[in-house]
C-alpha cells in the first residue's frame, strides 16, 4: 500500500492580499519540501481570503487572481501544491443549483461566470482544476450570490501511485455526494481544502462527519482549513487527518499558522490526471503523526476572541487600542483580550467617572490595569455632564431626568473615546456583551461607540466564565491573575443612577441567557417558549425588547462570531417587523 506524504498548510490568509497570500503560500511549500512532502494542500480560496464578498464582482479581482495562480513557482524543488483561487470559463452550472436549465432570472449570468475552484499544479504549472458543486448559502454563507456550482467530471489526480479526490468544503458533508462520487470513479484518497468559520462545538462536529465519511467510503480523508480572522469571522484551524476507519491520525492546533505533515497510507490508485512528484528524498523513516489536543470549549472560545481581535486590528491597520474601564467584568474580559491580542504596551484604558461613579469601580479599573500592566488614564465626566444637562434643559424646557439623563452619560463617554481615537489613531474597543446587545440595554452613540465589539456575540454568563478561565490560565503558569475577585464577586451596574444594577431592569443573566439562546440563536417563537413553561409576562416583555432592538443592533460594529448565530452576519431580521407571538 502506498504511502504518501502530505503537507496541510493550514494558513492566515487576508482577503484581497494576492501577494501577500501567495507569498504565504511559496513559504509553507518550501517548508513542506523540507520535510520531505510528497504534496501541498491549501484551504479554500486560500489566494484570495475567505470570504472575498463583492471583490468577485470585480473583473479586474479575478483577473489578477488568475495572474497570481499562473505566477506561482514552477519548480522540481518544490512539491505540487492544490492553491484554493477561483476559475472562470469553466463548465459550470448556469443557476444557483445543478440544473441544465437557464434561469431567465438569474442577474449572474450578465456577470463573469466564475466558480469556488482548487488548482493542481506541479512544475509543469496548472494540471487540473476543481470546482465546488454544492454551494452553502446558509448561516454567514452567501455563495450563490458569487458562484455558479460546478459540473462535469470530478476531478482527481495521480500522484505516487495513489489517486487523489479534491473536494471543497461543503461537497464533503452530503452523503452519496460528490465525495462519494470520486471515490466510485476511483478515488483512494479524499482532500478537502476548506474555509470553516469557528463556532462552539465546531471541531468535533468536523471530526464526526468526516470519521462518518471516511468509513462510509472506506478512504483516509485530509480535511485542511483556515485560521486568522476577518471582519466578524474567526477561522480556527484544526486541520486533521482520518484514515479509512475514521480514527483522526493528525491534528493541527487552534487559531495558529501551521504545517501539519502527515504520511497517510492509501490503496494504490490509476486514475486521475498525473501530476510529477519532486526531487526524490529519504523515505527510510515514517513520521510521527502529530495530534494536537484539543481545547476546552472555554479555552477555545478565550482563543477565538483573542485571534479575532488581533487579525481585526493587524489586518486593517491599527497598532494599538483604547478602552473605557469601568471596574466593570466586561470591559475587564475586553482588556485581558486586548492584551493578549496585541500586548500591553498597545493598549490603554481611560476611567471615565461621573456623579454615580462609585470608589470601587475606579480603585477596580486601577488595580486591573496594574495587573494588566497597561496605562490608564482618569477623566472625570462631570464637567460635561453639568453643561449638557443645562444645554439640554434650556431646550426641553424641564429638568433632564431618567432615561435621557443616564444615556447622556453613556455618549459623554462615546464622544471622549473617539476624540481620543481621532487624535492616538487607536482603535476604540467597545465592551457591551451579547445578553446586553439581544435586549437594547446599550446605548447608542455612547457605550455602543468604537471600532471592534470585542464580545459582542458572547453571553454575559460565559462573560463569567472566561474571566475565571483567564484568571485560572494565569495562576496555571505562576502569573498574577488578571481580573480582581471583586470585579467577578460584584453586581452587574452601569452606575448611571444612584444604586443601579442590571438585575433591577433585567432578569437574573442566568434566567436571561437560555430564554435569549433559545430566541435569538435557535429561531424559538414566544408561543412555544410559553409552551415549554417559561412565564408568559417573562417572555413577552423580553421577546418584545429583543424585537424592538433591532435598529439599535444595526448600527453597531463589528464583533468576533463565537456561536452558531451571530447578530450580523447570520440572524438577519428585518427591523419594520410587525410579527409578534405570545399574547393570545
Amino acid at each position: 500500500m502506498p504511502t504518501l506524504r502530505l503537507a496541510l498548510a493550514q494558513m492566515n490568509a487576508t482577503v484581497g492580499d494576492l501577494e501577500g497570500n501567495a507569498a504565504t503560500i511559496s513559504r509553507l511549500r518550501t517548508q513542506a519540501a523540507a520535510h520531505g512532502a510528497d504534496l501541498v494542500a491549501t484551504p479554500e480560496l486560500s489566494l484570495l481570503g475567505y470570504p472575498p464578498e463583492d471583490l468577485l464582482l470585480k473583473e479586474g479581482f479575478i483577473a489578477a487572481a488568475q495572474r497570481k495562480v499562473a505566477g506561482l513557482e514552477r519548480s522540481s524543488a518544490v512539491p505540487p501544491i492544490l492553491v484554493g483561487t477561483v476559475a472562470e470559463g469553466l463548465e459550470l452550472a448556469p443557476s444557483g443549483d445543478s440544473r441544465d436549465d437557464a434561469d431567465p432570472f438569474d442577474r449572474r449570468q450578465e456577470r463573469p461566470r466564475i466558480a469556488n475552484a482548487v488548482a493542481a499544479l506541479d512544475a509543469s504549472g496548472v494540471v487540473a482544476i476543481a470546482t465546488k458543486r454544492l454551494l452553502p448559502n446558509y448561516d454567514v454563507f452567501d455563495e450563490r450570490r458569487y458562484f455558479m456550482p460546478g459540473v462535469g467530471p470530478h476531478t482527481i489526480v495521480n500522484l505516487q501511485g495513489v489517486s487523489i479526490g479534491i473536494l471543497i468544503c461543503e461537497d464533503v458533508w452530503l452523503s452519496n455526494g460528490p465525495a462519494a462520487a470520486l471515490v466510485s470513479e476511483g478515488a483512494t484518497l479524499l482532500v478537502v481544502s476548506n474555509a470553516s468559520p469557528y463556532a462552539m462545538g465546531r471541531r468535533a462536529e468536523r471530526e464526526a462527519m468526516l470519521a462518518q465519511r471516511a468509513r462510509e467510503l472506506n478512504v483516509p480523508i485530509a480535511y485542511v482549513n483556515m485560521v486568522g480572522g476577518q471582519d466578524e469571522l474567526v477561522f480556527d484551524g484544526q486541520s486533521f487527518v482520518v484514515d479509512a476507519t475514521g480514527e483522526v491520525i493528525a491534528r493541527a492546533a487552534a487559531f495558529r499558522e501551521e504545517l501539519l505533515v502527515v504520511d497517510i497510507e492509501a490503496q494504490a490508485g490509476s486514475v486521475g490526471v498525473e501530476m510529477h512528484a519532486t526531487k526524490s528524498h529519504n523515505r527510510d523513516e515514517l513520521l510521527m503523526p502529530r495530534i494536537a489536543e484539543p481545547l476546552q470549549e472555554v479555552g477555545e472560545v478565550y482563543e477565538a476572541l483573542v485571534t479575532g481581535t488581533r487579525d481585526y486590528l493587524r489586518k486593517n491597520g491599527f497598532r494599538s487600542a483604547v478602552i473605557a474601564l469601568s471596574g466593570g467584568i466586561d470591559s475587564s474580559l475586553v482588556a485581558a483580550i486586548a492584551v493578549d491580542a496585541v500586548g500591553a504596551a498597545a493598549v490603554k484604558g481611560f476611567a471615565l467617572p461621573s456623579r454615580y461613579s462609585s470608589d470601587h469601580s475606579l480603585s477596580d479599573a486601577e488595580d486591573l490595569a496594574e495587573r494588566l500592566d497597561i496605562e490608564i488614564r482618569t477623566i472625570p465626566i462631570d464637567p460635561a455632564h453639568m453643561a449638557l444637562e443645562g444645554m439640554l434643559g434650556g431646550a426641553l424646557d424641564h429638568e433632564v431626568r431618567g432615561l435621557t439623563e443616564e444615556n447622556l452619560q453613556s455618549r459623554i463617554r462615546g464622544v471622549l473615546m473617539m476624540g481620543i481615537s481621532n487624535d492616538s489613531g487607536a482603535i476604540v474597543l467597545t465592551t457591551g456583551n451579547k445578553s446586553e446587545m439581544a435586549v437594547g440595554y446599550t446605548t447608542l452613540y455612547g457605550d455602543s461607540a468604537g471600532g471592534f465589539a470585542v464580545i459582542k456575540d458572547v453571553p454575559k454568563t460565559l462573560v463569567y466564565q472566561l474571566c475565571n478561565y483567564r484568571n485560572d490560565l494565569a495562576l496555571e503558569l505562576g502569573d498574577l491573575a488578571p481580573i480582581p475577585e471583586t470585579v467577578l464577586t460584584k453586581a452587574p451596574s452601569a452606575e448611571l443612577r444612584p444604586g443601579q444594577r442590571d438585575d433591577q431592569s433585567l432578569p437574573p443573566y442566568e434566567e436571561l441567557d437560555p430564554l435569549l439562546e433559545l430566541y435569538v440563536e435557535q429561531d424559538v417563537t414566544a408561543d412555544q417558549l410559553i409552551e415549554r413553561g417559561y412565564d408568559r409576562a417573562l417572555v413577552e416583555r423580553i421577546t418584545r425588547l429583543v424585537d424592538f432592538a433591532e435598529y439599535k443592533r444595526r448600527q453597531m460594529p463589528p464583533g468576533v462570531r463565537i456561536t452558531a448565530k451571530a447578530f450580523g452576519r447570520d440572524r438577519r431580521m428585518p427591523i419594520t417587523n410587525a410579527f409578534r407571538t405570545g399574547a393570545k
